[in-house]
């Protein structure tokens, strides 16, 4: 599902976060910056270098590093609540916000993000779907001057399917009340 929300295309895709050719992907990770293997064999040694040197952030903040070899220009690390731990619903609109702010502020025109917390740490998918397309669209109100899309990179058929449900029920809410500029 694609639309324009504002001067920002923001758009649901079933994709390997880590093949598209975008200038920043927002990968999950720990307080610890702790680069998944797969993350590592495919980015390189660069990305687990700047993560250690960076060394840590707090849960519902990100922190950016180079690419290494993917065919994105950076890569956005993201850090989720777990949930259960208290506060998830505004810890994962926090770090959503901090990732689109850091594209922003790194003058960099498109970001892939993928639904944050909903894997080991345990978010229902439809809350997490709610919560980061609200901020999402929020964001999009914002006085951008560089980010103008934002991809949301799904990795099952039943994730897509929720997104895609709750960003139409959105699209619709601002149809309805004339906020922003919509174009599905």
């Amino acid at each position: 599902m694609k639309a324009r929300v504002n001067k920002v295309s923001i758009q649901t895709v079933l994709e390997d976060i880590l093949s598209l050719p975008i200038a920043a992907v927002v990968v999950a990770t720990d307080v610890n910056l702790s680069v998944s293997p797969t993350l590592a064999a495919r980015a390189g040694a660069s990305v687990l270098r700047d993560c250690s040197l960076i060394g840590w952030c707090e849960v519902a903040s990100a922190v950016i590093t180079g690419a290494g070899n993917l065919p994105a220009e950076k890569i956005i690390h993201a850090v989720g609540p777990r949930w259960g731990e208290g506060s998830e619903r505004g810890k994962l609109a926090n770090v959503t916000v901090s990732c689109l702010r850091l594209a922003e502020q790194n003058r960099l025109k498109s970001i892939a993000i993928p639904p944050i917390s909903t894997g080991a740490l345990g978010y229902p998918l439809e809350n997490c779907a709610k919560t980061m397309l609200t901020q999402i669209i929020d964001f999009t109100f914002e006085n951008l001057k560089h980010l103008r899309q934002i991809v949301i990179c799904l990795d099952s058929a039943l994730a897509l399917d929720v997104f895609n449900q709750e960003f139409a029920r959105q699209l619709q809410e601002l149809q309805t009340t004339g906020e922003g500029q919509v174009k599905v």
